[in-house]
């Protein structure tokens, strides 16, 4: 049976496959709109929500702190070579902490200071006591310690030290340190920023700039994003 004789051309054809391929295409632009309008909402609702905690005196009855020994509930996760930062109250979630973990190695921590290869570890976990073991912090604190304030919704002190949601203040705003950040679904979650550091604290980590942290959009999960400094 000719093409004729069927009832359909090529013209026909030619016309199925293009409104198929129209279809198709519509499909992915409604996927991504929604995708998007999605990550806006999420974002808009982030940025609406800002808290802010200061760096203050160690005080033994506050959970958040900078320096000292680890948690005793991660040391069996520290990975070799890495030091114990700081840990903090999940500003999402009262009853549980999240600890900072730093690598030794300077070279490691200036080469890969950009996710997805940066040297630096973000563990949620219960709250515990410090532990009593020093092999695994910082020798950047001298043995000193620094507790974190409550968060607020507003900021207490001319110096920014931790930044929960909102924008967030980049010492060098350049894309390349957020870009697979976002198309890997991150959105910026909070900042320390170590000009907010008591005033001779310790030495500086990063060489006084800032780390910053972000958070899964799906799965919540909170992992170091960069650092950076002037």
């Amino acid at each position: 049976m000719t093409t004729k004789e069927n009832g359909r051309n090529d013209n026909d054809e030619r016309r199925i496959t293009n409104d198929e391929r129209r279809g198709t295409n519509d499909k992915v632009q409604k996927s991504k709109y929604v995708k998007n309008c999605n990550l806006f909402l999420f974002n808009y609702k982030n940025m609406k929500r800002e808290l802010f905690a200061q760096c203050i005196p160690y005080d033994e009855n506050i959970k958040g702190r900078i320096g000292g020994n680890p948690p005793i509930a991660i040391e069996s996760k520290i990975p070799e070579r890495y030091g114990f930062y700081a840990t903090l109250v999940h500003p999402d979630k009262e009853d549980k902490m999240l600890s900072i973990l730093i690598t030794k190695d300077l070279d490691k921590l200036v080469n890969n200071s950009i996710y997805p290869s940066i040297d630096i570890k973000v563990i949620e976990h219960e709250y515990s006591i410090m532990s009593t073991h020093s092999e695994n912090s910082l020798e950047n604190f001298n043995n000193k310690m620094f507790s974190i304030g409550e968060y607020t919704k507003e900021k207490d002190s001319k110096f920014l030290f931790i930044k929960v949601g909102g924008e967030p203040r980049f010492i060098q705003n350049k894309e390349f340190y957020y870009k697979q950040l976002l198309e890997d679904n991150y959105s910026f979650f909070l900042m320390i920023d170590e000009e907010g550091y008591i005033e001779e604290a310790f030495d500086d980590v990063f060489n006084f700039g800032a780390l910053y942290l972000y958070k899964h959009n799906d799965t919540k999960e909170i992992i170091a994003g960069f650092w950076q400094c002037s």
